[in-house]
């Protein structure tokens, strides 16, 4: 099966890097549906016009959505910034210590000793039993923590009721959503308490004993303490690697494909050539400060005039047309054909392409051109004053030559 592919311009000219120029998408007709994953290792071969890709595939790439479902996502409330802040920093593996200071902690790694104090909770629990075990967690800066989400909320779903259980205390827990510390220390019911030290010793209990009688004891499990309660959420990584297994990727490959065109606008609209006419393009441009090499050698001085046509000559044509009108279509293919007879490089530019089509009409204007053909934006129309279609770019000595053609 043929898959979608996007071809690089391997050397676009030096100049050119200062201008945003057409996304370079083609499909064959069989299979449409991998651009997005083939963007990637095209990108990387790009060299010297990564920038390029990069920026402007957005508007010509289909839309697959590869976000999580809409229970994972977070919803942002308006938080104590205190308490948002501890949040955001123990989903980021962060851990709070003695001296109220955040730092980094691998608790990722299984492998690696770890040190810390943690209240393992649910929102399964009763109101007072989870802001119990939030109180002990200021006290002791001790962390509390989640396995996951409830079915049907998300991370913001938890910050909102624990903010209301923990509004009017003085000190905010640290919180975090880490289904790996359930797993590193067996955690099958909450609250679980466990504290670990410098010496590798392990403590656990379930129920509130608190970390001031826990530190007493020998190390190991000290059992239950206290009234306990079930896991409502489900182990987040397992959660979501469940859901990606489960999510019709081919399914929403397709969408993107058949409503990829319904979602795009033409950047450009340009009047079509009433007569045969040409004209010389200045590209010179003045800098606007001292450019040094990286060996501190000055290159190019402030308000020095630079003609980068001269420096390093314009190699490819480039043909600007409307996809929607044949005979526009028509003069570019004989204006690309004459070109590539003298061995010229030629680049297609299209302005507007009938939608209601689609990739049929995509395809078809490439079979027509036998060549890739590219999105036409705002930004090379006024790089090179273009003032109606169909048009030829290319270089001519130390300017840019345009060519319009009479295509009524």
């Amino acid at each position: 099966m043929s898959t979608a592919w996007i071809p690089v311009m391997t050397c676009l000219d030096w100049w050119m890097k200062a201008m945003s120029l057409a996304v370079p998408t083609r499909f064959f007709k069989a299979y449409l549906a991998v651009l997005t994953l083939h963007l990637s290792s095209s990108i990387v071969n790009a060299g010297e016009d990564d920038f390029f890709l990069k920026e402007l595939v957005k508007e010509q790439e289909p839309k697959i959505n590869h976000q999580p479902p809409d229970w994972l996502k977070t919803k942002p409330t308006k938080l104590n910034p205190v308490f948002e802040q501890l949040l955001r920093e123990g989903n980021q593996g962060r851990q709070i210590r003695g001296n109220g200071v955040a730092e980094i902690e691998n608790t990722q790694n299984a492998r690696k000793e770890i040190k810390g104090r943690w209240i393992f909770v649910s929102m399964g629990m009763p109101d007072q039993e989870l802001k119990a075990a939030a109180e002990e967690a200021t006290a002791t800066q001790s962390i509390l923590v989640f396995r996951g989400v409830e079915q049907g909320g998300d991370t913001g779903t938890i910050t909102k009721r624990l903010y209301e259980t923990v509004k009017n205390m003085k000190l905010m827990p640290a919180s975090v959503i880490d289904p790996t510390l359930f797993t590193r220390f067996n955690v099958n019911a909450v609250p679980t308490m466990v504290e670990t030290n410098d010496k590798g010793e392990t403590r656990t209990a379930r129920g509130m004993p608190g970390f001031n009688w826990m530190s007493k004891q020998e190390p190991g499990d000290l059992g239950q303490r206290g009234a306990i309660f079930g896991i409502v959420e489900p182990d987040m990584i397992e959660e979501m690697q469940r859901r990606m297994r489960e999510y019709d990727w081919a399914k929403e490959k397709q969408h993107a494909i058949d409503n990829f065109w319904a979602s795009q606008k033409d950047s450009v609209s340009l009047p079509t050539a009433e007569k045969n006419r040409e004209r010389l393009i200045d590209t010179s441009v003045v800098s606007s400060q001292d450019i040094y090499h990286p060996d501190g050698r000055l290159i190019v001085k402030k308000g020095q005039k630079i003609n980068p046509q001269a420096i390093m000559p314009m190699r490819h044509a480039y043909i600007l047309f409307d996809a929607t009108s044949k005979k526009q279509v028509e003069v570019a293919k004989k204006v690309g054909d004459e070109l590539l007879k003298k061995q010229n490089p030629v680049v297609y530019l299209f302005s507007k392409m009938d939608h209601e089509n689609g990739w049929d009409h995509y395809n078809l204007t490439q079979e027509t051109l036998n060549a890739p053909i590219y999105k036409l934006n705002q930004t090379i129309v006024d790089r090179f004053k273009i003032r109606a279609l169909p048009s030829l770019v290319e270089g001519e000595g130390v300017a840019v030559k345009v060519t319009e053609f009479d295509s009524r």
